[in-house]
């Protein structure tokens, strides 16, 4: 199994990534809905607007608190090589941290801003915050496809020590997976958001009647034809994205290798094909939805059980999106850049490096090659003998000579102290305080009808007295 740090930092991601995509669909969804509303007098839209605010500006706040808990703890588990990579991928962190700076303003002047700036820089402040919510994963997924192929790295080893550096173009379009991970990462932000808030609201029609009932259904049936569109798209995106993985074929085959689709050689040396099966099952319940239950809502005639499985849909989609982050951080396990292992096998020869991926090492020669690859190939965290990671290099090893060296640094990757028994336990305290108070506040925000129920009877004494 793999060690308490990778499990953690997965958690902690797990949260971030999920509540990050649902607002990059509703830092657009909610300037729609507030334009329109403006342009057409509609009330309902106005409300549906704020609300979905409210909620992007609550759940923002929380995402912002996982995206820093994992950061630090990634930080304090491996320094050395978040050392490293910080420097290569200064340019992408900083855009993303710009556009997150950015997003932040725009996220208080808008919300702040309702009924208080003039329509014209409301609209403004609206706009600037759907292009920052596309800025900041441009940044990150740059970041992410560089963990796949190091396309564009630069390190000069002629003085000695080395020199890294990064060729923004070549890592952005040298980088056969860059392209499609960032345009199927937004595609999916945008899919889910629409199946959340449909499901959302198909459910709170289910539980209302009269005026209310009109309109939770009229703001899930907004959603249901995007989502619909969406859910096709991303068989495609994801297929896409899959085909760009092949140029990786130890990730590439710890993915697929068991289900029949192989490059390389064809071996699966960490299996995580049980986690894209499972994903396909969360994608399928969406397909049902849409199949069962949203023609029901475009009719006008959902009952209970269309609703909860709208409900049911909306959750599956939320919890889809880590489930591919873990896919894409696992299949690479325990490497912290995946083509690596292919480069150490030979699947990968320098001169693709060189040639097709923009790879500059000075000097370069199998030397100076290796020095890298043994510098920026940090093993993930092994707790103990006996873990995946240490099994997952012997296995290599054995086929491979070129890992041997790799089983000698097998504990040298991590900071130590991290992994100590009582720092483990007040991780764990930390990580389970902070889940239990992301869970009520989420239990706070999506509750309001009781809230709301309140003040009327409060008024209503008020009035009798």
């Amino acid at each position: 199994m793999i060690g308490v740090a990778p499990a953690w930092l997965a958690y902690m991601f797990g949260w971030h990534i999920a509540l990050v995509n649902l607002g990059i669909g509703l830092a657009w969804i909610v300037p729609y809905l507030k334009w329109r509303a403006d342009k057409t007098g509609d009330a309902q839209l106005e409300r549906a607007a704020r609300s979905l605010m409210r909620f992007y500006a609550a759940t923002y706040g929380l995402a912002g608190v996982f995206g820093t808990a994992f950061t630090v703890f990634l930080l304090s588990y491996y320094p050395d090589f978040i050392g490293i990579a910080g420097h290569i991928a200064l340019i992408p962190f900083a855009l993303s941290v710009l556009a997150i700076a950015l997003h932040f303003f725009s996220i208080v002047g808008f919300y702040y801003g309702w009924d208080r700036w003039s329509r014209p820089a409301h609209y403004a402040i609206g706009a600037a915050l759907a292009i920052t919510a596309l800025l900041i994963p441009l940044g990150f997924r740059s970041v992410f496809a560089f963990l796949n192929i190091p396309a564009g790295l630069v390190v000069d080893l002629s003085s000695g020590s080395p020199h890294y550096g990064l060729d923004l173009g070549a890592a952005l379009f040298s980088n056969p997976t860059t392209i499609p991970l960032y345009v199927k990462s937004i595609t999916a932000a945008f899919t889910v958001t629409f199946f959340a808030i449909m499901g959302a609201y198909a459910y709170k029609a289910a539980m209302s009647s009269g005026e209310e009932r009109e309109y939770a259904l009229r703001i899930a049936k907004m959603m249901a034809k995007p989502a619909a569109v969406g859910a096709v798209l991303m068989i495609f995106m994801g297929l896409w994205y899959a085909v760009s993985l092949e140029a990786i074929p130890y990730k590439f085959n710890n993915v697929f290798a068991s289900l029949g689709w192989r490059v390389g050689d064809g071996v699966a040396y960490y299996n995580v094909a049980w986690l894209f099966v499972l994903k396909m099952l969360f994608f399928a319940v969406q397909f049902v939805a849409l199949i069962v239950a949203v023609p029901k809502l475009l009719r006008g005639q959902l009952d209970s059980g269309a609703a909860k499985l709208l409900l049911v849909a909306g959750v599956a989609a939320v919890l889809t999106v880590p489930l591919g982050e873990y896919l894409n951080a696992f299949s690479q396990y325990p490497f912290f850049i995946a083509a690596w292992p292919d480069v150490l096998a030979g699947h990968i020869t320098p001169q693709q490096l060189v040639q097709q991926y923009g790879v500059v090492i000075k000097p370069l020669n199998q030397q100076t090659l290796k020095e890298v690859i043994n510098t920026i190939n940090s093993v993930v965290l092994v707790d103990g003998a006996g873990s995946s990671a240490e099994g997952v290099l012997k296995a290599l090893a054995a086929k491979y000579p070129a890992f041997l060296p790799l089983l000698d640094q097998l504990y040298a990757g991590v900071n130590e102290i991290a992994v100590e028994p009582a720092v483990v336990w007040l991780t764990f305290g930390f990580i389970a305080f902070l889940t239990a108070f992301a869970a009520y506040l989420l239990y706070i925000i999506l509750s309001p009808g009781k809230q709301a129920a309140a003040k009327p009877a409060v008024a209503a004494a008020a009035a009798e007295s």
